[in-house]
């Protein structure tokens, strides 16, 4: 008892401090599914990481499925061959201290959701998906048997982790269609192409490898993932990491020794899932031998160490990045050079953002990590990211002027916003375009430059 005591002292410190000193809720969960959501690849995803992201901050989840047996369909970090083997290591490996139980009957104070358009009547929420769009209903809602809806299944997984934490602190819910293709709602939300092909953008610089970078590469584990990726970060996995990164566990953490000699670094951990990828367990400012290398695609998710102006000053073509803020915001970033602003004007530290048409809200940063600690804005932040590497393969990442997206999830009324932004007035940090295409000449997507700086 004492150890567990510890263990979630330890792991919840970063979440109780971002509900302002509040004790998390620990109502009693009950995850149920159909026979068909059971059997089809987005079903199953949808309940692996909905119990992922759940069992990081809960403690108390019974799962109700028809046939624990069947063979796993879907790509996972999780080892197990049955869909009941995976689940319950899942929250086992993320949770040694949690009372999880698959079987029996529901706790009949438990909030509760289902999956599955025949999962029965009587339960709080109910998540489905249809290719890129997710649905978070108070009626029962399926799974479409197709490979696209992978993408919606890992939208909806976010909303029900979402949902059943809102409900937990007796907040309001509101039903959601959202789309992980364009990130809009309601009859704006698109479908997305039907394809589901495995990731290959080229060399891929991912510098950070936090929370973020953590569910985007789960993201990418699950969908498919080749290229040449470098991973750079020099941290290593803390236990207060695995509230929220969705491949971080204790034993990565060393849990229960906590030594440094059993602590995993965070980039080993992330390159472990990416085919080929290379570590550089340093500070990107530290590495010099990266100011030289020209990558196809810069994903720039730390955010200390001056590493934005760092980045910006590279020049890449394509830069991305996402984040989540301390107002339950889970946020996409687009910067192609001549087309968007640099990724230090959007956010670097004290800097102050210049809006062109947006509707969207601003945190500014205030030097300290925007890494909110709830699972599910990571993931839904990391999954965004993930969609935006597939729009730019597809050849959609450079259409249309936006280039900053958000999902608010502490809203009960609209949840998806977007807008343009533009550099600080003064910014020299973008280079002419005739010298960014000939420092970029031998790089993938370099016809992606625009011409507006």
């Amino acid at each position: 008892m004492t150890d567990c005591a510890e263990f979630y002292r330890l792991r919840d410190q970063r979440t109780v401090e971002y509900m302002a000193g509040a004790e998390l809720p620990q109502a009693p969960l009950h995850v149920a599914m159909d026979a068909a959501a059971t059997s089809c690849a987005s079903g199953q995803l949808a309940l692996l990481a909905l119990a992922n992201q759940l069992s990081r901050i809960s403690r108390q989840i019974s799962f109700a499925i028809p046939n624990p047996g069947v063979p796993i369909l879907v790509r996972t970090p999780f080892s197990g061959a049955t869909l009941g083997d995976v689940l319950l290591g899942t929250v086992r490996s993320i949770d040694p201290c949690g009372s999880f139980t698959l079987g029996g009957q529901a706790d009949r104070r438990a909030l509760s959701i289902g999956l599955g358009e025949q999962v029965g009547a009587g339960f709080d929420w109910y998540i489905g998906a249809d290719r890129a769009i997710a649905f978070l209903s108070s009626a029962p809602v399926g799974f479409t048997p197709v490979i696209a809806t992978l993408r919606g299944a890992a939208v909806a997984s976010c909303l029900g982790a979402a949902a059943l934490f809102r409900a937990q602190l007796r907040l309001p819910v509101a039903a959601r269609v959202l789309s992980a293709w364009n990130y809009a709602e309601g009859d704006s939300a698109v479908y997305g192409p039907d394809a589901l092909d495995p990731l290959n953008v080229g060399s891929v610089l991912l510098v950070g490898a936090g929370a973020v970078a953590a569910s985007l590469v789960y993201w990418l584990y699950v969908f498919g993932v080749a290229g040449d990726w470098t991973i750079v970060d020099k941290d290593m996995i803390r236990l207060h990491n695995t509230n929220r990164g969705l491949v971080f566990t204790p034993a990565h953490a060393g849990w229960p020794s906590i030594t440094p000699l059993q602590t995993a670094g965070k980039a080993a951990v992330l390159a472990d899932l990416v085919p080929g990828a290379h570590v550089l367990p340093c500070w990107y400012d530290e590495c010099e031998t990266l100011r030289s290398e020209k990558p196809d695609v810069i994903l720039g998710l730390a955010n200390d160490r001056n590493v934005r102006h760092l980045l910006a000053a590279h020049n890449a073509t394509v830069t991305l990045h996402a984040t989540t803020s301390a107002n339950w915001q889970s946020q996409m970033h687009r910067h192609i050079t001549g087309r968007d602003d640099c990724i230090h004007c959007r956010a670097g530290e004290g800097q102050q953002p210049v809006f062109g048409c947006s509707n969207a809200s601003v945190t500014l940063p205030d030097g300290q990590s925007a890494d909110a600690a709830l699972p599910f804005l990571s993931a839904a932040s990391g999954l965004m990211l993930a969609t935006s590497l597939q729009r730019l393969q597809m050849g959609e990442l450079a259409e249309g002027s936006r280039n900053d997206w958000r999902w608010d999830f502490h809203s009960p009324f609209r949840m998806a916003t977007s807008g343009v932004r533009h550099c600080s007035e003064g910014c020299s940090r973008t280079l002419p375009a005739h010298l960014r295409r000939s420092m970029n000449a031998g790089t993938r997507w370099r016809m992606l430059d625009g011409t507006a700086l």
